[in-house]
């Protein structure tokens, strides 16, 4: 991995802290090497190093809007199973609640 400066780091870590640990450093090597990808395009155009860097930066946007991003994409699926489970839960709760009080009560007949 080809080190990258100080701002690209930060951008990094920020963009990736909302995803779970399990998955946060495979998708920080992939952004890492699509803003290296960029930084190189940059450096073809003319750019010095740094100049590059900033340029890959600036293209890829609100560092916050990416990590909100990032984590809807990665975190949608289990957010949409717990709600199905709690939906299901609830649901069993209340039928079980509803047999308890609906029971039927033995009525008189009164002449």
């Amino acid at each position: 991995m080809v080190k990258s400066p100080g701002a690209v780091e930060a951008y990094l870590k920020r963009a990736v802290c909302l995803l779970p640990p399990h998955i946060r450093q495979n998708v920080r090597a992939e952004l890492h090497a699509n803003l290296y990808q960029t930084m190189l395009d940059a450096r073809t155009g003319g750019l010095v190093e740094a100049d590059a860097w900033a340029a890959s930066l600036c293209q890829q946007g609100s560092v916050w809007w990416l990590a909100l991003n990032l984590a809807r994409v990665h975190t949608l699926g289990l957010g949409l199973r717990v709600f199905l489970v709690g939906l299901a839960l609830g649901g069993a709760a209340y039928a079980v609640r509803a047999e308890v009080h609906t029971v039927p009560t033995a009525q008189e007949a009164r002449p």
